[in-house]
């Protein structure tokens, strides 16, 4: 993925969330918002949206895709409809998540590819494929 001019710092605000978090409850909350964007998107075999949050001991990770302006619209979409209910720490992110989402688009109309975050607790990172 290439950083947009001032991208990172999305990523830094979005990695500085997970810090001391409990991983189930971000890999719980994407897979609401994945399920949630693949019924919004007619989206059932997952080839438009990824959004799919892995909890490994007290690693997370969450891979990010999109495929179309419409993917993009519909994962917006579906972040946004969940943010009041969760709790403070997962919401930060997803809200930082989004915006970093939506600056992608307005750019380009999609993601410029998958985005994997990697967290392990006390070092995370932030990569791509």
């Amino acid at each position: 993925m290439a950083f947009s001019e001032g991208g990172a710092f999305w990523f830094d605000q979005m990695r500085s969330q997970l810090r001391g978090a409990d991983a189930d409850v971000f890999a719980e909350w994407s897979e609401i918002i994945e399920k949630k964007s693949k019924e919004t998107c007619n989206d059932r075999d997952g080839a438009r949206i990824i959004f799919r949050g892995v909890v490994d001991g007290d690693r997370f990770t969450l891979d990010v895709d999109a495929s179309d302006s419409d993917a993009v619209l519909c994962l917006l979409r579906a972040i946004q409809s969940y943010l009041d209910p969760m709790p403070s720490a997962p919401k930060r992110f997803y809200a930082a998540l989004m915006e970093a989402v939506a600056t992608q688009a307005e750019k380009s109309g999609k993601l410029d590819g998958p985005w994997h975050f990697d967290v392990d607790g006390e070092s995370p990172s932030t990569t791509s494929k």
